[in-house]
């Protein structure tokens, strides 16, 4: 779906009877938080507060990923899968980088209308600080606070492909916040190019406030190579627009804020404490310093926020919504994957479970290394491969699979010394911790050592023998509702 901006999908929203507004004085001191959480939990749409203590002149919102289904309302779909299989359909073939685009008119034109694009900026330059922004500080032992939902737009050095990614911000005074990009995200992966060409100031932008279909696409694992802002005009069905900063940086010309100025690399400063999505406070680190050059804000402005904690908040369903969108791309790389499930309250890069079509032995095994040289899935630190008849959405049809099909000694297998979630409080020396997969699949004659033994099934003839009677009884004693 095509929303020009932040305001445009509020005003959607407001037709349908779907944003709740709060009148009443909120803090961002821990207040907005709780009231963002209790609203997720409670599948209520989004949350628009109109009178912020200390920050008059800004509206803030939260909640605008409060389920999958608002998800598949922002997207324009019904169906999240046909999302990545039309992408497949249609784009296979077509150069991804905005350099490689402009090279190739004739892809460039079958590109068409969701290329990104030249737009006039809606924001203006104001004489401002960090602090003059309602970030919200969302846990009680929180170092500060964050932005939490906004954008962080960086280019690579060598192929000119902008990413732009959600990444926790902690504010430190009016000039100075901590990007708290971590090991393997894209922001991170730019740095060190940047610094293997011995740059160590890199060009970036923060933006707060846009169409939430940019917003969701910053939030999502594209994959590689693919330029964030043409993933976000196929999402939209319409490109991006779009205006270039003097720091080099493109951002949305209709967002609600723009802070322009440079991570610096050998400035690293103490980072949290924070309550993050695992439940828990991550403990302090280390990460770069982001310093301001300038500020543009809209009149009016709006500010984005959410709060993460114990599953199933936004990013929740974020995930599902990831999850369903990129499995056409995730067959690219193992065709005979059936499907998958990565659980909320496994919380994405815990627990997955995958079902394959298996057709020779040892099969499970090799998927869960595909799995975790994959992307994303790479941190995935329980891997669960089913056969293609188990359903891996019913954790019950899992658990079956796993007690009827697996011998520990054979069928798990564990992995130490591997990347994982640096935020992952279970680990001795984050990111490094341990991996472990589970073969729950049905096991050929060369893994077990003998024939796999014969389910047991109905007989044919004595189903249809009491087919009436069965019809009776539920008809009786299980009346349909």
């Amino acid at each position: 779906m095509t929303f020009e901006d932040l305001r445009d999908y509020i005003n959607f929203m407001l037709k349908r009877g779907k944003i709740v507004q709060i009148d009443d004085e909120v803090d961002v001191n821990l207040e907005i938080a709780e009231l963002s959480r209790r609203a997720t939990y409670s599948h209520l749409p989004p949350l628009l507060f109109t009178n912020i203590k200390n920050y008059r002149e800004w509206k803030l919102i939260t909640n605008i990923f409060y389920s999958i289904d608002a998800v598949k309302e922002i997207l324009g779909v019904d169906n999240l899968e046909d999302i990545g299989k039309n992408f497949l359909t249609e784009f296979q073939g077509i150069p991804l980088s905005l350099i490689d685009k402009i090279k190739s008119l004739p892809n460039f034109l079958k590109l068409g209308k969701i290329m990104p694009k030249s737009g006039k900026p809606k924001f203006k330059e104001r004489e401002m600080g960090l602090e003059s922004f309602p970030a919200l500080k969302t846990w009680p032992k929180d170092a500060g606070r964050f932005f939490t939902f906004s954008l962080v737009v960086t280019k690579d050095p060598e192929t000119d492909v902008h990413n732009v990614s959600i990444y926790r911000i902690q504010i430190l005074n009016d000039k100075e916040a901590l990007m708290h990009w971590q090991a393997f995200k894209r922001g991170s992966l730019a740095a060190a190019k940047y610094k293997e060409m011995r740059i160590n100031k890199i060009p970036v932008a923060i933006v707060n406030g846009v169409d939430p279909v940019i917003a969701f696409t910053a939030a999502s694992p594209v994959p590689p190579g693919i330029d964030k802002y043409l993933f976000a005009g196929i999402l939209r069905g319409e490109g991006v627009e779009l205006y270039k900063l003097d720091n080099g940086i493109l951002v949305p010309s209709s967002a609600e804020s723009v802070i322009e100025g440079y991570v610096d690399l050998e400035d690293l400063r103490p980072e949290g404490p924070f309550g993050d999505h695992l439940g828990y406070y991550t403990p302090v680190d280390y990460y770069p310093t982001f310093k301001v050059d300038r500020i543009y804000i809209r009149d009016n402005p709006i500010f984005h926020a959410t709060s993460v904690g114990k599953p199933p908040l936004e990013d929740a369903w974020i995930g599902k919504a990831v999850e369903r969108i990129f499995l056409p791309f995730i067959r690219l790389v193992i065709p005979e994957l059936v499907d998958m499930n990565l659980p909320e309250y496994g919380l994405f890069t815990g627990i997955g479970i995958f079902s394959i079509r298996k057709t020779f032995p040892g099969q499970a095994k090799r998927v869960m290394m595909s799995i975790w040289g994959n992307g994303q899935l790479s941190f995935l630190k329980f891997i669960i491969i089913v056969d293609a008849d188990v359903n891996v959405h019913d954790i019950n049809q899992v658990i079956y699979a796993i007690a009827t099909t697996v011998d520990p000694a054979r069928d798990v297998l564990i992995i130490p010394n591997a990347m994982n979630d640096s935020l992952d409080h279970t680990s001795l020396h984050p990111p490094l911790g341990s991996k472990i997969g589970i073969d729950a699949t049905r096991k050929f004659k060369e893994e077990l050592g003998r024939e796999w033994p014969e389910e047991v099934k109905s007989d044919e003839n004595v189903v249809k023998k009491i087919e009436p009677i069965w019809n009776k009884i539920i008809g009786k004693y299980l009346p349909s509702k």
